[in-house]
């Protein structure tokens, strides 16, 4: 119930009565006060409560004593839970729907006594099997520790005598306010959750009841959200040690944004290599390339959702966001539907993924190989070459570029990705590049391999230059890096790095190649100004000592002049190259320490490992290893498997075991 004086008194300031049937009693004792009220109310003195207004005092042989001032208030009737009904239920457990415990065969007896406003109450429970009776004597003993001390003794040793596990009632209960129990609603400063805190009961006094507990809620402004089950809960096991959650307020949660549910595969990170129990990898089934057909759908826009608003206990509304809109990016070959929702293909072709932007690319097929037949291509859309790529032709793609043969000693580059079924024989003059995409092959010799974003070879990279935005993978069953300089800006990964006849394979990590590249033709073309520089330096140096004795020819004084005007034009311009060389230092220092470098199998001597700005030098064999860095360290550990980039779940290869 709630503090009586609390609602007294606000009630008061707002010039309303406190109840019809308050009184206002002066008495002796807190006791007599009721039994007054009862009188005067007509009612019984179990249906009321109190609140002391002014305590009293016996004074000394009578002088100064002061007598109690009570406000009585009549409990309403009606309530759905009523004191012998919630001891009962309590008792037989019939207030935890749902659930049926199992009870054991032998069972001692047991008693509760149980102090509620409607009095004293005591309900024996009737042992099971052998188990004991209740002992008259353990009854009497927690109703003196209780200081109960007018028990109805008939009615007591009648109970433990016929115990039938129904409450009796041993007396009336005498408000004590030093005994009874008390209770303190707080709300929490963002209103989401109310507790109750209550201090146990001494002796005789009385404890709570669900409804008093309601309306203490009720009165502290907590009107949505009342835990009930677990305030029931919390009085039966009355553990006062722990405030009682009462009610808890429901967050507001934020809608979904909306997204783009792409219904063809635009992301080329999850692939998957199958071999056979030889280790030979299916390269043809690899599935890299998507085609589509007219009216295909490409992709669906998942509109946004709405928030949800959330509440606090005292019913104030809490605004959610709502989730952020997106569009569809598409490109040409596409028809976007009029409300914007779902893109379908226009034209047969393939599909083609550039900056978030989703196109269908015409298709060029070549039946057979591209030789002197079919001359070199160029093709706005992707080229798939049924047959081989010869020496010393060329094949240009603004979408993908698919060959089912080999590539020799050719040119290849493509805005998309590049896959090669066969393999790439280069012989050191083949030059294979991405500069959007990824690059895939069967293996790697002797070529030079440039990718915006992933190179994934099954069987080998054999003295090649290789260069790759993200990710460096060789990692079938046969797979080797052996040889040549290869660089990625997160990963490389492969079986074997290097080989047993210390070959010597330089392999970098954590810096993007482009930077690596961009430094090493600026350091290249300050080598050859300086050097230009020197020899111009000596001649006006000669043409300048003749100035001094004599007048130049015409032709001398030109000369003079054009060299003076170059040796200017390269001074500034070594000037502005090691800027820029600085400035790419500067922004080297800048980069986290990311990058590593694994072997599954093994690294032989012979390899150089580049993290960032530093080297390891393998001298010895390692297996099952690891590279990263760690300050200005390079750290060795444990073998960690390539991983994909959607959802960093781990690549399965199938059929593959560890040798």
């Amino acid at each position: 119930m709630a503090n009586l004086k609390d609602l007294f008194l606000e009630i008061e300031e707002n010039g309303g009565p406190v109840s019809d049937n308050a009184v206002e009693v002066y008495a002796d004792s807190v006791n007599q006060a009721l039994e007054l009220a009862a009188e005067d109310l007509g009612v019984d003195i179990t249906d009321l409560d109190y609140e002391i207004l002014e305590k009293g005092t016996k004074g000394f042989l009578g002088i100064g004593r002061q007598p109690y001032r009570v406000l009585v208030v009549p409990v309403e009737k009606g309530s759905e839970y009523d004191d012998l009904d919630i001891i009962e239920k309590k008792l037989t457990g019939e207030h935890i729907p749902h659930v049926t415990a199992e009870e054991p065969k032998n069972l001692d007896g047991s008693f509760v006594i149980r102090v509620t406003r409607s009095g004293i109450w005591l309900t024996v429970n009737p042992p099971k099997g052998t188990g004991k009776k209740v002992d008259l004597t353990d009854v009497t003993n927690k109703l003196y520790s209780m200081r109960i001390s007018n028990p109805n003794q008939a009615a007591l040793e009648k109970a433990v005598k016929e115990p039938t596990g129904e409450p009796v009632k041993l007396g009336d209960w005498t408000p004590n306010p030093d005994f009874d129990s008390s209770m303190r609603v707080e709300i929490t400063e963002d209103e989401m959750a109310a507790y109750v805190h209550f201090t146990a009961p001494r002796y005789f006094g009385r404890h709570f009841e669900f409804d008093e507990v309601i309306d203490a809620l009720k009165s502290a402004g907590v009107v949505i959200v009342i835990d009930e089950e677990a305030i029931k809960d919390y009085l039966e096991k009355m553990n006062y040690n722990r405030p009682l959650v009462a009610a808890k307020g429901t967050k507001p949660r934020n809608g979904k944004d909306a997204y783009i549910d792409y219904k063809v595969r635009v992301d080329k990170s999850q692939f998957k290599f199958e071999e056979d129990e030889s280790g030979k990898v299916d390269f043809r089934n690899l599935e890299l390339l998507e085609n589509v057909v007219v009216g295909q759908l490409l992709c669906v826009k998942i509109p946004a959702e709405e928030g949800i608003p959330g509440r606090s206990v005292t019913n104030r509304i809490l605004p959610a966001k709502n989730g952020k809109d997106t569009t569809i990016r598409f490109g040409k070959g596409t028809i976007l539907s009029e409300d914007g929702t779902e893109l379908t293909a226009e034209i047969n072709g393939q599909v083609v993924f550039k900056s978030g932007r989703i196109s269908v690319e015409p298709v060029y097929v070549v039946n057979g190989d591209v030789s002197l037949e079919t001359g070199n291509i160029v093709f706005l859309g992707s080229v798939i070459v049924s047959g081989s790529v010869q020496d010393n032709f060329v094949v240009k793609a603004a979408g993908n570029i698919e060959v089912k043969g080999t590539v020799q000693k050719a040119f290849l580059e493509a805005e998309g990705d590049i896959v090669v079924y066969q393999g790439i024989s280069g012989r050191e003059e083949a030059k294979i590049e991405s500069t959007g995409g990824s690059i895939y092959a069967k293996f790697i010799q002797s070529a030079k391999i440039i990718a915006e974003k992933d190179v994934i070879v099954p069987e080998g990279i054999l003295h090649s230059y290789v260069d790759a935005g993200d990710r460096i993978y060789s990692i079938g069953k046969r797979a080797k890096i052996v040889g040549g300089i290869i660089r990625a800006g997160n990963e490389v990964n492969a079986r074997f790095l290097g080989a047993e006849v210390s070959t010597n394979t330089e392999i970098r990590v954590g810096i993007n190649p482009k930077v690596l590249q961009q430094m090493s033709e600026l350091n290249e073309a300050k080598v050859k100004i300086d050097e230009e520089l020197g020899q111009l330096r000596l001649n006006l140096k000669t043409l300048t000592s003749q100035r001094k004795v004599s007048k130049l020819s015409e032709e001398k004084e030109k000369m003079f002049q054009e060299l003076t005007a170059r040796n200017e034009k390269l001074s500034s311009r070594v000037n502005e190259i090691e800027l820029e060389i600085e400035e790419l230092n500067q922004y080297i220092a800048m980069l986290e320490h990311r990058g590593k470098i694994c072997a599954e199998k093994s690294v032989y001597p012979g390899v150089d490992i580049y993290i960032k700005d530093q080297k390891f030098q393998v001298k010895d064999e390692y297996n099952y290893i690891k590279f990263t860095l760690e300050g200005d360290e390079i750290r060795l550990s444990e073998y960690d498997p390539p991983e994909l980039i959607d959802g960093h779940k781990r690549i399965a290869l199938a059929g593959r075991r560890r040798m």
